[in-house]
């Protein structure tokens, strides 16, 4: 089972990938960006959770789903701002092409507090794999209460996982 899990989170990091690396001109930053996000992905550990281990979600955040390229800058820049300077922009020219479809085994998420982007996160289901779902790219801005927004988001994203999955992974 550790292995699946390991291999779910694999495949999450490839498709963040090919954003990048399936791009004709990618260009030097947008690469630079995917290497620093890399770094920060192979640092994660994975752990199992269950919806009732989180309370239900708070009315903190407004989130939305990212579905509009507009919503995939604010989801960037929120990611990104886990990074400093030159590394933030690389980050955000990485994340700023990330491309979703109908059919994407990825569904980002921007939430809101107080009418502004503020936390961002992941739900990556392997279409093979249904019953399985990892959350992930759980960020908020370095904001007062960065830690009450980053719990705001993980409880929706496991109330919104645990609707349609089975086993829920959180990294």
């Amino acid at each position: 089972m550790h292995s699946q899990i390991t291999q779910l989170l694999a495949q999450k990091n490839v498709w963040m990938a090919s954003h990048i690396t399936d791009a004709e001109f990618p260009t030097a930053l947008s690469k630079q960006g995917l290497a620093l996000y890399n770094t920060a992905q192979n640092a994660l550990t994975l752990s199992p959770v269950r919806a009732s281990d989180f309370d239900s979600p708070s009315d903190l955040l407004s989130v939305y789903p990212v579905d509009c390229h507009p919503l995939t800058i604010r989801f960037s820049l929120v990611h990104a701002s886990q990074w400093q300077n030159e590394e933030s922009d690389a980050v955000i020219e990485f994340l700023t092409q990330i491309m979703l479809e109908a059919h994407s085994p990825a569904q980002l998420f921007v939430g809101f507090y107080q009418g502004k982007p503020a936390a961002c996160g992941m739900l990556f289901t392997d279409p093979d794999s249904p019953t399985d779902t990892l959350i992930s790219d759980i960020c908020a801005l370095p904001l007062p209460n960065h830690d009450e927004l980053v719990t705001a988001m993980t409880r929706w994203l496991v109330q919104q996982a645990s609707d349609k999955s089975e086993n829920l992974w959180l990294c």
